[in-house]
């Protein structure tokens, strides 16, 4: 029998950012392992398995001390247990909006601890990609330095820390030089998707498997004003394309939160493709497109919150995809017109992110709603 209440530990893990389940109502909670850390009296490394009402499970990895309850993650106790290789005196967790936790460690190694695991046997996405891209020599992502497993599952990821880099929502917001560095972004993208290609091979897409994977997301997202039925209606329209370009792993989840700019250059982080889907639709092959209307949709994003005017998201558009389809080595990965499979593509994130925002940050659901009103329009 677990010391660990289950049902107070999903309470407290529903205030947590990283949750991402609070639209679904809670049916059992179990603590599956249990194991006290070494070196940390009163510590204990717990996987908590949630099943919610609507079928779905998921396990969550918490670090908890149990005679107070806390959150315990961010001591260097805990850090040495999980990376004994790396001599840990200091620990800073990272604030922002994230689905997993960002500690940095002695100012110079940035470790993040994944919070929803994927399956026994299942490789998290941000492992294998960013540790196949550094290989292949696509220097524009941090240095891996290595990952923690532990019975089949990946726990965290440590990589070099880029220390006073920026954001790309942060730049967006706050820099006046963001335009400047745009069309430099696109170029970056570009290289990854050729990077992407190279390391993990490329298939023919197929327009009607992917309008099929919309549907499907589009069924886990009601949508008000019969825009779903719309949406539905464009999504068939897609399905029938042909010529639509290669299939290829990809990002997953590419928005102005997932680059850094750091000295005149930027980095792309973060591979784990969009938290509430399942890790099979994560890692499954797509457009390359379906990456840049993700970036997309992150300017439509900043200008809103930022107050930025129409024409800041119009230019910031324009100079990202110029420099992007600037790139000849693009060409064999693209549909001769990439118009229609990127507009189709823009949709499918806008429904995802209300969806997205519904179950983590509800205040924010009009602002990709507004934005399925107008790709519908």
């Amino acid at each position: 029998m677990s010391a660990l209440d289950a049902a107070a530990l999903v309470a407290d893990a529903a205030t947590r950012r990283w949750y991402g389940a609070n639209d679904q109502a809670v049916d059992r909670a179990t603590v599956l392992t249990e194991v006290e850390v070494d070196g940390a009296p009163h510590v204990r490394w717990v996987l908590l398995g949630v099943t919610f009402a609507s079928g779905e499970e998921a396990v969550y990895q918490l670090v908890v001390d149990d005679r107070t309850g806390e959150d315990a993650l961010a001591r260097p106790e805990v850090l040495r247990w999980l990376f004994p290789a790396l001599a840990v005196e200091e620990v800073r967790e990272l604030g922002g909006e994230q689905s997993n936790t960002s500690l940095v460690l002695d100012g110079t190694v940035i470790v993040k601890v994944f919070r929803r695991l994927a399956g026994v046997g299942e490789r998290n996405p941000d492992v294998e990609v960013t540790e196949a891209l550094w290989a292949h020599g696509f220097r524009s992502v941090a240095e891996p330095l290595g990952h923690a497993a532990r019975d089949g599952r990946d726990l965290a990821v440590a990589r070099r820390y880029l220390a006073r880099a920026s954001s790309g929502w942060e730049m967006a917001l706050d820099d006046p030089y963001f335009m400047d560095e745009v069309r430099d972004l696109g170029l970056v993208t570009a290289a990854m998707h050729v990077a992407l290609a190279e390391s993990f091979g490329t298939v023919p897409g197929e327009a009607r498997a992917w309008a099929d994977a919309m549907v499907v997301q589009a069924g886990r997202v009601p949508l008000p004003d019969g825009l779903g039925a719309a949406a539905l209606e464009r999504y068939a329209a897609f399905g029938s394309s042909t010529g639509v370009g290669a299939s290829m792993r990809i990002h997953g989840d590419y928005h102005l939160g997932q680059v850094l700019h750091h000295r005149g250059h930027w980095y792309v982080l973060d591979f784990e493709g969009e938290p509430a889907r399942p890790v099979t639709e994560r890692v499954a092959p797509s457009s390359p497109l379906r990456d840049v209307a993700g970036m997309l949709r992150s300017f439509g994003y900043a200008a809103v919150v930022g107050g930025l005017p129409p024409i800041w998201e119009r230019e910031a558009r324009q100079r990202f995809l110029r420099g992007y389809f600037a790139a000849p080595e693009l060409a064999p990965l693209l549909p001769a017109e990439p118009t229609p499979v990127l507009a189709a593509f823009e949709l499918d994130k806008a429904v995802y992110e209300v969806g997205y925002e519904r179950a983590s940050r509800p205040s924010w659901e009009p602002v990709p709603l507004s934005a399925v009103r107008r790709l519908l329009a």
